[in-house]
C-alpha cells in the first residue's frame, strides 16, 4: 500500500495547489486550500511511520477544510489500522458515494477504485452480535452497547461492532435491567440472549387509550417532543466465564483396591483372593489431554499391595502368603461439563500384573507374576477448584481373566478364572487449559 500511497499522495497535492475541486468546495480560498494540503502532507508522514492515530487526526482535519475522496481514504485506512472496523467501512462507503464531477482529478478517481478494493478486504472482518430478549413479546425494551442507545429495531438481528470486549444493558417496563459484556474478535459472528427477569409484584400490559376527558387542553402545549428513557448505566460486570476447549492434565491418586472372583498362586491354584490379600491401599500416576472441550484420553499407572492373608482356608501347607498388584491402562473419558461439577465416566484398557509369594511348609518360599489384559469401567464426579486444580472420586471396576502355567498337581495347567478389581480413589490434578 505504501506505492499507493505515494501516488495518491502526489496526485492530491497536484489537485489541491492547481485548485481542482467538485463544485461545493469552489469557495475554498487559496490560504485555506494552502492548509489542507499541509495537513494532507504531515498525515502522509505520520501514516507511514505507523503513527495511524495522529494520522487520523490530520486526515480528519483536510477533510474539514476541503473536503476530497483522497481525504476519506485514508481516514478509512486509518480507522482500519487502529481496529475500527465498523468506522473504517463507513468512510470506504462514503469514498464510494461521493459523486465525481466531469473534469475530476485522475486522483479522485483512482481513490474510488482503490476504496472499492479494500472495502471488500475490511468488510469480512467486521464482527457482528445477534442480541436476543427472552422471555420473547417483552415490551418497549431499550438496548445500550457501550453506553449507546441502540434502536429496538435490531434487537434479534445482526449489528456490526468493533472487535474488542462490549457491554451490553438490556431493560424492559416491569423487568429487572440485565447487563453482561461480550468479548469479540475479528469475523465473529455471535449470538448472546438476554434473560430479563420479572420484577415480582409488578405487571405491565398496552397502555390504555386515553378518554376524552385526558385529552390535552386548549392551553397545553402541542407537538411537543416527548422526554426521552432514562439512560441506562452499564455495568462491568467483568470478563465472560472462560470455556476451555482444551487442556493438558498431570497428577496422582490415592484409595484401595480390593479383589473379588478368583486369583491364582504358584502352589495352590486358584483360590479366593483373601486367601493371598484381598485388599489394600493403592497409589498411582495419571496424565493425559482433555480435548473436544469434554473429552480426554490418559494414561493411568496403579499399584496396590495386598499384604492380608487367610492361611487357613489354604491348609497347613503353607505357611505364609501376600499379593501385590501393577495396572498399566490406557483411559478413555467423558466429563459432562469441565468446568463445572459434573458427571465423569471412563473406559481402559489395560494390562495388570499380579505378584503372589507364598511360603510352603516343604518347600521354602516360591513366588510367581502372573499378567492378564484388564477392560475397566469407571464412573466418578469431575470436580473443579480454581484455574488450576481438578479432583475426581472415582470407582473403577476391572475385569481380568488370568491363565495359570503351574505344574502344581493341585490345579490344572492352563487353567483360568475371572478375577474383578474394585478401585475407589481420589484423584487431584494440576490442569492447564490451551
Amino acid at each position: 500500500m505504501t506505492t499507493t500511497f505515494s501516488v495518491l499522495a502526489f496526485a492530491s497535492f497536484t489537485c489541491l495547489s492547481i485548485g481542482v475541486a467538485v463544485p461545493a468546495l469552489a469557495q475554498v480560498s487559496d490560504a485555506q486550500r494552502a492548509g489542507a494540503r499541509d495537513l494532507f502532507k504531515a498525515g502522509d508522514q505520520l501514516q507511514r511511520a505507523g503513527q495511524f492515530a495522529d494520522a487520523l487526526d490530520k486526515f480528519q482535519r483536510a477533510q474539514q477544510v476541503f473536503a476530497a475522496p483522497t481525504n476519506v481514504l485514508r481516514i478509512a485506512e486509518c480507522d482500519a489500522a487502529l481496529g475500527r472496523l465498523v468506522e473504517s467501512a463507513e468512510a470506504y462507503r462514503e469514498v464510494l458515494r461521493t459523486p465525481l464531477p466531469a473534469g475530476a482529478p485522475p486522483a479522485f478517481q483512482a481513490a474510488v477504485d482503490q476504496a472499492k478494493g479494500e472495502l471488500a478486504q475490511v468488510e469480512p472482518r467486521v464482527p457482528r452480535l445477534t442480541v436476543q430478549v427472552q422471555p420473547s413479546g417483552v415490551q418497549s425494551p431499550q438496548m445500550q452497547i457501550d453506553g449507546q442507545s441502540i434502536s429496538a429495531a435490531l434487537i434479534g438481528e445482526p449489528v456490526p461492532l468493533d472487535p474488542g470486549v462490549h457491554k451490553l444493558a438490556v431493560i424492559a417496563p416491569g423487568y429487572a435491567s440485565t447487563e453482561q459484556t461480550v468479548e469479540l474478535k475479528e469475523r465473529d459472528a455471535k449470538t448472546v440472549t438476554v434473560a430479563l427477569n420479572a420484577i415480582p409484584g409488578v405487571t405491565y400490559g398496552p397502555a390504555a387509550a386515553p378518554s376524552a376527558s385526558a385529552a390535552p387542553s386548549a392551553s397545553a402545549p402541542t407537538g411537543e417532543t416527548p422526554a426521552p428513557p432514562p439512560v441506562i448505566q452499564a455495568v462491568d460486570a467483568g470478563p465472560p466465564p472462560r470455556r476451555s476447549s482444551a487442556g493438558l492434565l498431570v497428577g496422582g491418586h490415592l484409595g484401595y483396591e480390593g479383589v473379588s472372583g478368583k486369583v491364582p498362586t504358584p502352589a495352590s491354584g486358584f483360590v479366593s483372593p483373601g486367601d493371598v490379600g484381598g485388599g489394600g491401599f493403592a497409589f498411582g500416576l495419571e496424565g493425559g489431554l482433555r480435548f473436544g472441550r469434554q473429552w480426554y484420553v490418559g494414561l493411568d499407572v496403579t499399584r496396590a499391595s495386598f499384604t492380608s492373608a487367610n492361611l487357613s482356608a489354604l491348609g497347613g501347607t503353607i505357611n505364609g502368603a501376600s499379593s501385590n498388584t501393577t495396572l498399566l491402562a490406557l483411559v478413555g473419558a467423558f466429563i459432562a461439563n469441565p468446568d463445572k461439577v459434573s458427571f465423569y465416566g471412563e473406559l481402559s484398557l489395560g494390562e495388570r500384573w499380579f505378584d503372589v509369594h507364598e511360603t510352603v511348609a516343604s518347600t521354602g518360599d516360591t513366588s510367581q507374576l502372573f499378567n492378564a489384559g484388564e477392560i475397566a469401567l469407571g464412573l466418578g464426579i469431575w470436580i473443579p477448584a480454581g484455574r488450576s486444580l481438578r479432583f475426581l472420586p472415582k470407582i473403577t471396576f476391572g475385569f481380568d481373566s488370568f491363565n495359570s502355567d503351574t505344574s502344581s498337581a493341585s490345579i490344572n495347567t492352563g487353567s483360568s478364572d475371572i478375577a474383578t478389581f474394585t478401585t475407589l480413589t481420589l484423584t487431584g490434578f494440576y490442569n492447564l487449559d490451551f
